[in-house]
């Protein structure tokens, strides 16, 4: 079913070709003396064409939006063909060729199916939240986000986003996109924020939402979670730590290397290789970790690679994806030792309101000063940093809510 909240007919409308009373081959619809300006029209390609005039497009693009020749009849009684267009990002100008291709593969279906005679339906929107946005608007107006006004700060958004909307628009028109560009939608706009917000009352109600905290990538910096297309890896020295842990059973040391001595406060198991003849002895053991005094199993697992570090691994949480899998995989219990302030927590004990970096350098000092620092390296280590600020993100068990999706894979 097509959703007549998204698909109102505008009152401006123009009327369609079945509604025309003269036929399109009979009624001059526009001359190149009437061709409206385009912050387009004044391209110049730069190979001469001979026998194409590329402003006869123009006039065949205002020849399409007079007819309305590709304006979705929802009361239609042909079968529905409806692409699941993405609103593409606004994220700088001029819109990317890639995009702009990838969309002209999507109108090769679109007239495709029209050809077929389905009644298509080709939507075209912008999407103007999210990261992309917000960094955009801080990078024009040079600005940061959270020293703004809310209010204000929405309101240069939109500023900058009309103008860069305009000029996608154009450029999809320019290409000649068979799209409804009549029944435009804005992801900030207010038909769709309430079809979005009837959408996610109907799957609560349906009882297909939960709330639940989950690991999240988090930058403290910008003080939000972001995607992981949102995150870019940055070599960066990294001093690599050979801590030395004891086994408790035995007395004897085991080391374990790693770039995050800092979140030894979060430990909650050692793995090793269960093809590694060294360690095998171990496997059952615990070991003492040092400065915090906890005891945590040593467990073999295949996620421990002998090629890496000594061998051993310490499981935090967490220090990456790695350890979100392991934690996940195990049913370990999450000690939390960074906060959403990207400070250490009362978990970390006396490095407790240290920043991360501040906490890793007084860990490492202490653990040299205890004879427990074994080796030391500075190596290249690719550190997940954030898109928008370029600081090193956490992996952060933050609340949010969830669509349920288990429940729908085939059995």
């Amino acid at each position: 079913m097509v959703d007549r909240l998204m698909y109102e007919e505008p009152q401006s409308m123009s009327p369609s070709s079945s509604d025309s009373k003269e036929s399109p081959s009979s009624t001059p619809i526009v001359t190149k003396a009437s061709t409206s300006p385009s912050p387009f029209s004044a391209f110049t390609p730069k190979i001469v064409e001979k026998r194409w005039d590329h402003n006869a497009e123009l006039l065949i693009q205002q020849f399409w939006e007079k007819e309305g020749l590709y304006k979705f009849n929802v009361n239609s009684k042909k079968s529905i063909f409806t692409i699941d267009t993405p609103p593409p990002y606004p994220s700088g100008r001029p819109w990317h060729i890639g995009a702009l291709a990838h969309y002209a593969q999507i109108d090769m279906i679109a007239r495709a199916s029209r050809a077929l005679g389905y009644e298509t339906l080709f939507p075209i929107g912008i999407d103007r939240n999210g990261l992309p946005v917000e960094r955009y608007v801080e990078t024009t107006y040079k600005i940061e986000m959270r020293s703004q006004d809310r209010e204000r700060f929405i309101e240069l958004c939109a500023h900058a986003l009309d103008e860069l909307e305009a000029e996608m628009v154009g450029l999809m028109k320019r290409e000649g996109l068979s799209s409804n560009f009549a029944n435009k939608y804005r992801t900030d706009g207010g038909a769709y924020r309430r079809l979005t917000q009837r959408t996610f009352i109907e799957l609560w109600e349906k009882n297909l939402i939960y709330e639940s905290t989950y690991p999240s990538n988090y930058c403290p910096g910008c003080q939000t979670t972001i995607a992981d297309a949102e995150i870019i890896y940055q070599e960066k020295p990294t001093k690599l730590v050979s801590i030395a842990f004891k086994v408790r059973e035995t007395g004897e040391e085991l080391v374990i290397a790693t770039t995050r001595p800092e979140l030894m406060s979060s430990c909650q198991l050692v793995m090793v290789n269960p093809e590694d003849e060294s360690y095998k002895k171990l496997h059952g053991l615990h070991a003492v970790v040092p400065i915090f005094e906890r005891e945590v199993e040593i467990r073999s697992h295949p996620g421990a690679k002998r090629e890496k570090g000594t061998g051993a691994v310490m499981i935090c949480s967490f220090g990456d994806y790695h350890d979100v899998t392991i934690f996940r995989e195990l049913g370990l219990q999450e000690i939390i030792s960074i906060d959403e302030r990207g400070r250490m927590t009362e978990a970390a004990g006396k490095f407790q309101d240290f920043t991360v970096e501040e906490a890793r350098r007084k860990v490492i000092e202490e653990l040299t000063a205890r004879g427990l620092v074994r080796r030391m390296l500075t190596i290249k280590h690719e550190v997940p940093t954030c898109e928008r600020s370029g600081n090193p993100i956490e992996i952060i068990p933050m609340k949010e809510f969830y669509l349920k999706q288990l429940d729908f894979i085939p059995r």
